[in-house]
C-alpha cells in the first residue's frame, strides 16, 4: 500500500528539511493506512487487541523538504505468531529513494503479548498472506 503524505512546516527545521525525528510519524500515518485496508485500528480495538512498538530504525538517503509530497509505501516483511514487522520505502514523488523505515509491533492483551489478530493477516485484497 502507498500513502502520499505532504511536507508541512511543523515538521521542518530552520533549513526547510524534515527533522529526523518527524520520519517516524510518517510511518505510523502510512502504517494506519496499511491497517485501515484491513479493517482500521477501531477494529483492532474492537477485537481486544492493540500494537506496542518493540523495535523502530530509519535509514536517511535523501532529505524530504518542505512542499514535499511523500510516497510511503507500506509492507510487512516479517509476521510472526505475536508480531509483525513493517517496512516503509519513502520516496520524493520523482521516485528519488528518501528513508527507509522498519517497525515491528507486537500484539497484546490485557498487558500480556498476544496472536495477531486474523484482520492483520490478510493483504489488500483481503486474501491471508
Amino acid at each position: 500500500m502507498i500513502s502520499h503524505l505532504p511536507v508541512r512546516p511543523r515538521h521542518c527545521d530552520a533549513q526547510a528539511m524534515m527533522h529526523a525525528t518527524r520520519y517516524y510519524e510518517y510511518f505510523e500515518d502510512a502504517f494506519l493506512d496499511w491497517l485501515g485496508a484491513r479493517g482500521g485500528y477501531d477494529r483492532l480495538r474492537q477485537e481486544g487487541a492493540d500494537l506496542v512498538v518493540k523495535v523502530s530504525g530509519c535509514e536517511h538517503h535523501s532529505p524530504a523538504r518542505l512542499g514535499d509530497v511523500l510516497a510511503v509505501e507500506s509492507a510487512p516483511t516479517r509476521i510472526g505468531t505475536t508480531s509483525i514487522t513493517m517496512t516503509f520505502t519513502m520516496r520524493r514523488a520523482e521516485d528519488e529513494l528518501v528513508a527507509v523505515g522498519t517497525i515491528t509491533y507486537v500484539c497484546v492483551r490485557d498487558g500480556r503479548a498476544a496472536p495477531l489478530p486474523a484482520m492483520m493477516l490478510l493483504d489488500e485484497g483481503g486474501h491471508e498472506h
